[in-house]
């Protein structure tokens, strides 16, 4: 065997090793800490150089090399292929396995009244944001910022004022592909290979920020989902802009609703303002029943897992914490109001 093979050989063995196991072991941490964690720092600043996102790019790249490979020196290039490959599908098994450091237990559930008037009190702060956004000609509430590229610098710095990102959020990307994205039923992706956070720049306005914020907070350390929304829940209702604040009050109003009995969501919803309910209708638009969608569910699902995550621990887990927050607030009690758990 060639000793080029050995390293991401390695590397594959180590993370199918800790894929086994428990996230609450130490020697996971460990791992996480000296070596997942600094891989995804290294990849995420390396990919932040280049305004595309890489991962798309490299779906351009392999027809053009398979096209030149007749007049490549086959086997030459066959060894180093073979060793690139094996390189990379390593290195992606080792970010994408290796669980976050995840040791305090979930929250327990909320009661459904404690739910309700914390889902009534988000409607009440989006109409108010609501009042303070500027008049738009189209459907719903005007875009948080003109570009992508402006957008991605005012979540990030509102993620880095959390102080509850472990590593530095870098550049959310908009998509080359925003048609397949809505056919799909994609807001937003991480790639853990490269680190990049990917955006749809054609999605709703007002979902914008909150799946940028998400999908940076993912490329700050915060891989399961639910946490990733919470953090980008804090990082927005805490700006001093109005558009962001807007952004995460209707975004966590999306993620809150739908655990509600469908008479408590009509009441709630009858009882925003037009441009508040217009926003989540539009949300509706991009997420269709299709068998496209229902794919990417079903790989989006495989990842948790295989990152040690359960069902609780993903999307279902940002109710409890966004309400558990609320909660605290109300009790001012400050300190449990800024952590994750």
């Amino acid at each position: 065997m060639k000793k080029s093979v050995l390293p991401p050989l390695f590397c594959a063995c180590i993370a199918l090793l800790v894929a086994g196991v428990s996230p609450s072991y130490s020697a996971c941490d460990a791992v996480c800490r000296y070596l997942s964690d600094p891989l995804r720092r290294l990849f995420a600043g390396v990919s932040s150089l280049v305004s595309f996102p890489l991962a798309e790019a490299a779906l351009f790249i392999f027809p053009v090399l398979l096209v030149l490979l007749p007049f490549l020196p086959k086997k030459r290039f066959v060894e180093r292929t073979t060793s690139l490959a094996f390189a990379f599908c390593s290195l992606f098994l080792l970010l994408s396995v290796l669980p976050a450091r995840r040791f305090a237990p979930a929250p327990g559930p909320v009661s459904e009244e404690e739910l309700t008037a914390f889902t009534v009190w988000l409607a009440d702060r989006a109409n108010g944001e609501e009042a303070l956004l500027p008049a738009f000609d189209g459907r719903g509430t005007p875009p948080a910022r003109e570009s992508v590229q402006e957008l991605s610098a005012a979540v990030t710095d509102a993620l880095r004022k959390t102080g509850l990102c472990p590593a530095e959020p870098y550049r959310v990307k908009a998509t080359l592909f925003p048609g397949l994205f809505r056919r799909s039923g994609l807001l937003g992706y991480q790639f853990a290979f490269t680190g990049e956070a990917v955006i749809d720049p054609r999605a709703p306005a007002y979902t914008l920020p909150f799946t940028a914020a998400h999908e940076a907070a993912h490329q700050a350390g915060i891989l399961p989902e639910g946490e990733a929304s919470f953090v980008a829940y804090v990082a927005l209702t805490e700006s001093t802009d109005p558009a962001l604040r807007y952004a995460g009050w209707t975004g966590a109003l999306d993620a809150c609703l739908p655990y509600l009995p469908a008479e408590t969501q009509t009441e709630i919803v009858s009882s925003l303002v037009s441009r508040v309910r217009e926003d989540l209708g539009l949300f509706d638009l991009v997420l269709p029943s299709s068998g496209s969608a229902a794919a990417v569910e079903g790989s989006n699902a495989a990842a948790i897992r295989l990152r040690g995550g359960e069902n609780v621990r993903s999307y279902d887990l940002f109710p409890r914490l966004a309400c558990r927050r609320y909660l605290a607030l109300s009790n001012g009690d400050q300190a449990a109001a800024r952590a994750i758990y």
